[in-house]
């Protein structure tokens, strides 16, 4: 045993070390980024050469600034792909090479930034860290003799795509524009439908190499108590080398690691994000991810859609409850089923349990596997889909299902009643607005398949029932995930199960809107306009 503790002590002691850090030294990756900057061009020059070693798309460009005695060595660096050549040619080689007479002792940086390069986006750095961080983004770097500092000029080259439409929250009425990859396009497209001064946008970073950028956004007076410093303490715990994608923070930040649900909900829709804002909830977005993060969550948040807010109350309404039905059949559907195939035969009419033991005449497989069978290959045909061209994708997971489905029934491996169950439970699964909500769903089914296939009715009520208990258990940032259901607020029910009329949402979500509850005034509800007591609509047939 004194080895084994031994050993143990030597882990703990060296996962310490890690943890507590480790000075740089010389020669070592990154020593060079945290020092300053020199007076001297040439030593200045040597820096960045090794701090960019290996990086043959560096360009190093140097000039001479005025003329006469009074010159002035510079340098120019930046990396190829990422500069926009024609702003390096106005906004800074122009400028510079236009200058004539210097000031005298020398050039400082003021003088630089008010006299020369007045026009362009430039800051000013002394450590190596902030310029190596500047010209990975896309920035030109000015290095001058005699000059401890170094000038970042921004022109970096647009590399991100245009704004398009939605891909996975498509909708036929209202607005069809999307997030893209730019950080920046995506902040103005939030502030096109927010432009108030109460839009809250802070900077903040993620990743020890590739420093993603992310934005928090929230409304002044609007948001959650705790929700913003909440958001934040769980983005500084983050210490990775890097983020390539809003998923790994959404891992990383939310309450339940375990669960199945997810306590954050990814969108790429602006007015979705907009109208989220104003109920008091915050949001990340992201550089390089066409993908935002809100949050608090709730189950019933994951079932809206933008859609149900363009349409007519009493078509959102019923279009909401199918899909709070669908959620049951998507989940509930073949386990279902398979406990009363299996063990509940008297629970149909003789008529239909008569139809499908005929049909089940022959198949050598029982009603769990069979299932099974018949959902891998729906879920294997599903993600071909996905991976497919786009071109005939789509038309070849439709038409492999349905070639491969007639086979099965034909072959004997699978009867038509298991086909349909299936086929209603997949489609019942895209009715789901949220991607993420849709794919726990899809894990969740077989779980409930085993119960029932084991223990029939019983064992799925005892399946549904740990499944309810941890959904009540389960929060987002503080935020019961099934409110307003539990803990039942009726005064949310208006926006839940259906969708009442606007003129009736006068108040905010209960657990999200307590800053500012009221929305809108009372008495806002549309009516005919009244003169002297009568419509001034003329009824026809009447003088």
């Amino acid at each position: 045993m004194v080895p084994f503790f031994k050993w143990l002590g030597k882990i703990i002691g060296r996962s310490g070390d890690m943890a507590a850090g480790y000075s740089l030294k010389p020669g070592d990756p990154g020593y060079e980024e945290q020092r300053a900057l020199t007076s001297q061009l040439d030593k200045n020059l040597k820096i960045l050469t090794d701090i960019f070693r290996l990086c043959d798309d560096l360009i190093i460009r140097e000039i001479i600034i005025g003329r006469g005695k009074q010159q002035v060595r510079a340098a120019i660096i930046y990396l190829d792909p990422l500069i926009n050549y024609s702003q390096l040619q106005q906004s800074l080689m122009r400028s510079l090479l236009a200058v004539e007479e210097l000031p005298r002792p020398g050039i400082s940086a003021d003088w630089l930034l008010k006299k020369v390069l007045g026009n362009g986006s430039v800051s000013e750095e002394e450590k190596w860290v902030e310029v190596s961080d500047g010209i990975n983004r896309g920035a030109v770097c000015l290095l001058l003799e005699g000059l401890n500092k170094a000038l970042l000029v921004k022109t970096r080259e647009k590399t991100s795509r245009p704004v398009g439409q939605p891909v996975t929250e498509t909708v036929f009425r209202g607005p069809s524009d999307a997030f893209v990859e730019d950080v920046r396009t995506n902040l103005a497209l939030l502030r096109k439908r927010l432009p108030t001064s109460r839009l809250a946008v802070e900077d903040l970073e993620v990743g020890e190499i590739t420093k993603t950028k992310i934005k928090l956004v929230y409304l002044k007076g609007y948001v959650i108590d705790g929700l913003v410093a909440e958001i934040k303490e769980r983005l500084r715990r983050i210490k990775i080398d890097g983020i390539v994608g809003s998923g790994q923070v959404e891992e990383l930040i939310e309450d339940c690691p375990y669960s199945p649900f997810s306590t954050c909900e990814a969108t790429e829709r602006p007015d979705k994000l907009a109208a989220n804002i104003l109920e008091g909830r915050a949001a990340l977005v992201f550089d390089n991810t066409p993908f935002a993060l809100l949050m608090p969550v709730t189950l019933a948040a994951q079932i809206q859609s933008p859609q149900d807010y363009y349409e007519r109350y009493w078509y959102s309404s019923f279009i909401r409850l199918l899909r709070w039905v669908s959620l049951l059949i998507a989940l509930l559907g073949p386990s279902l089923y398979i406990a009363v195939i299996t063990f509940h035969h008297e629970l149909l009419p003789t008529s239909l349990l008569m139809s499908i033991i005929i049909a089940r005449e022959g198949i050598p497989l029982p009603a769990f596997a069979e299932a099974l069978l018949m959902e891998l290959i729906f879920e294997v045909l599903r993600e071909a889909g996905l991976r497919l061209p786009r071109a005939f994708g789509q038309t070849i997971s439709i038409v492999g299902a349905i070639v491969i489905g007639q086979t099965a029934v034909n072959a004997g491996l699978a009867s038509p009643a298991m086909v349909i169950v299936v086929s209603l439970t997949a489609i019942a699964t895209f009715t789901i607005p949220s991607p993420s909500m849709a794919n726990s769903i899809r894990i969740l089914r077989f779980p409930l398949m085993v119960f029932a296939a084991s223990f029939g009715l019983i064992g799925l009520l005892l399946a549904a029932s740990v499944l309810t208990s941890h959904l009540c258990s389960l929060r987002s940032f503080g935020v019961p995930f099934l409110s307003p259901l539990a803990p039942l607020t009726f005064s949310d029910l208006k926006d839940t199960l259906i969708r009442a009329p606007s003129w009736k949402m006068r108040l905010r979500p209960r657990l999200t809107g307590y800053a500012d509850p009221q929305r809108q005034n009372a008495g806002i509800k549309p009516r005919p306009p009244v003169v002297k007591g009568k419509t001034s609509v003329k009824r026809r047939g009447k003088k």
